[in-house]
């Protein structure tokens, strides 16, 4: 394992999924990639886009400026929180996160995908899969951190068996497995 990614909305169990993502990272002397996906209201027209990453009111066209505004943001929300770890990248990804991890893993840029859990939400399950579903469906090793508080950890199988490298506490995790993810989408 030499690249960690952590996937955020700036939600508080991303902040939980990043404390877990950058201990990882600072243990396991991995690379910690920090991603954000570009949220729109729109459900193919990606080049439109909330002009803000943290107050989504008003929509405009991407462009290369609004680009580097949205950099800025990314890492002035992180860099404090990082401490004296350097080792780590952000990056800004447009598009359904779920078809941009799986390019991402089959291209070897990570190895392992850390996110805060997120509640199904109708809007969203019409584009894309709930993400515990995605999670037990990929063939790549993701964790969801925070589905029943900071400290719960649900593993899909890929990560189940890096179990021994994730410094995880005895009793803080779950394997998903269909039945449960079915049960939660539900």
């Amino acid at each position: 394992m030499q690249n960690i990614g952590l996937c955020t909305h700036f939600t508080e169990t991303d902040e939980w999924a990043f404390e877990y993502a950058l201990e990882l990272a600072r243990t396991r002397h991995c690379h910690l990639n920090i991603c954000h996906w570009l949220e729109s209201p729109y459900q193919i027209r990606r080049d439109i886009v909330f002009d803000d990453l943290f107050d989504r009111q008003e929509t405009v066209p991407l462009t290369p400026q609004l680009l580097t505004k949205f950099d800025l943001q990314l890492r002035q929300y992180y860099e404090p929180k990082l401490g004296d770890f350097t080792d780590v990248g952000f990056k800004l990804c447009e598009g359904s996160y779920q078809v941009e991890l799986l390019r991402c893993f089959r291209q070897h840029l990570l190895d392992l995908v850390v996110m805060g859990y997120q509640a199904p939400d109708a809007a969203e399950q019409a584009i894309e899969q709930p993400l515990e579903l995605f999670a037990t469906n990929l063939d790549h090793p993701l964790i969801i951190v925070g589905v029943d508080g900071p400290n719960t950890f649900l593993l899909n199988a890929k990560a189940y068996q890096l179990l021994d490298q994730l410094a995880l506490p005895e009793g803080s995790w779950q394997v998903l497995e269909d039945a449960q993810v079915s049960y939660r989408v539900l």
